[in-house]
């Protein structure tokens, strides 16, 4: 027997730019997570937190990661703060994005709280 399913709900900060209203994006993750917990009620649920970038506060970003922990909590799920797993080498030229390097780690990390125990490939 295998690992159990796992679903990784990985967020992304688009929203977070336009909205100044934090309550906004945090319901809406907690609606994805709710749906996800009943579409998929014998799956592992992990919410991945946003990632930095360059060109958003970083205690924005904290803010909202700290409200998505609460959401796992309240919901029963796993969170993880991949940003906490990331360096700032990890992200692009651009500042958005992650590159090679940090695609690598964050699969890492998935693999590692998925349950797969191994070292996940890119």
């Amino acid at each position: 027997m295998g690992p159990p399913d796992t679903v990784i709900i990985h967020v992304g900060t688009n929203d977070l730019k336009r909205s100044i209203n934090l309550y906004y994006v945090t319901g809406e993750v907690y609606s994805l997570v709710n749906t996800a917990k009943a579409k998929f009620p014998n799956s592992k649920i992990v919410l991945s937190g946003v990632l930095r970038r360059t060109d958003m506060a970083w205690r924005r970003i904290a803010a909202v990661n700290d409200r998505y922990d609460w959401i796992a909590k309240a919901l029963g799920v796993t969170f993880v703060d991949a940003d906490s797993w990331l360096e700032h080498w990890d992200l692009a030229r651009d500042g958005l994005h992650i590159n090679r390097r940090g695609a690598r780690r964050l699969s890492q990390l998935y693999s590692r709280v998925g349950g797969l125990g191994g070292i996940g490939k890119i």
